[in-house]
């Protein structure tokens, strides 16, 4: 993905011709709120918004933590979370709607990329004239990518990309909450190199008399039963390097 996955420089760009402009443009959308997001929680970790206690089950021998917060996580990170995978959604929706442009056909209200986890369901998106004017071929690999499709593990993450973005935009702000984790070796997260170093982190050595042998990370989880207690910008990563790198460029041969 490196640094950013578009580079317009100082080019206009004509997008009234089929291309993969849009879809590339708004995922950078999402990149842009994942480092704002990144941000924020730099800012937010820095004014000690919660504590480590130690659990009931913990012995002297033994003291097990968690993390709890002062106060509850602020509303604008769901928003800014929410945000990200908008955009990431619309990106999809971007492509097929510049698919049925290259086929020289006219895109309607009813186009989308679906996201199916049955074949009869994928059947019942097409007969929704869901990708009405994509080419026979393109069609094609939209369908590889379907949940239902077991050729490698990364499906589920359009699963996941669906249920949390039908939840921003219809139902409420997405949940958010502070996990915490035994991280040995305090190692940060590798899942999103491109974007920096897991900013969200942070050590502790002791607690009290109490010497805590493993680090134990404190971080920003979602509280949405799909994703519970996962971490947040690790899942955003993942979903933003995945459309980015392994889905856009599937259909660059189309145009």
């Amino acid at each position: 993905m490196g640094e950013f996955p578009l580079m317009l420089g100082n080019k206009r760009s004509n997008l009234s011709i089929p291309s993969l402009d849009s879809a590339r443009r708004k995922h950078f959308g999402a990149v842009v709120h994942l480092k704002e997001l990144i941000t924020e929680l730099e800012w937010y970790f820095q004014t000690d918004p919660g504590a480590m206690v130690l659990e009931p089950d913990s012995s002297t021998d033994n003291p097990i933590c968690s993390f709890q917060a002062k106060e509850p996580v602020p509303a604008r990170f769901g928003l800014i979370i929410g945000d990200c995978l908008q955009n990431l959604r619309s990106s999809l929706d971007y492509l097929v709607w510049e698919l049925v442009l290259a086929e020289g056909n006219s895109p309607s209200r009813d186009n989308m990329f679906p996201i199916c986890t049955t074949p009869e369901n994928f059947e019942k998106a097409l007969k929704r004239k869901r990708l009405e004017g994509v080419g026979v071929d393109a069609k094609a690999v939209i369908e590889t990518l379907q949940p239902y499709s077991d050729t490698d593990n990364k499906r589920d993450d359009l699963l996941v990309l669906d249920e949390l973005t039908n939840c921003n935009k219809h139902r409420r702000v997405l949940l958010t909450m502070l996990g915490s984790a035994v991280m040995p070796g305090f190692v940060p997260s590798d899942t999103m190199p491109e974007v920096g170093n897991d900013p969200i982190f942070r050590a502790v050595k002791s607690f009290g008399n109490a010497q805590v042998n493993a680090k134990l990370g404190a971080f920003m989880a979602f509280d949405e039963d799909i994703v519970k207690n996962a971490s947040v910008t690790d899942w955003l990563g993942t979903l933003v390097k995945y459309v980015g790198d392994e889905i856009i460029p599937k259909f660059i041969r189309f145009f």
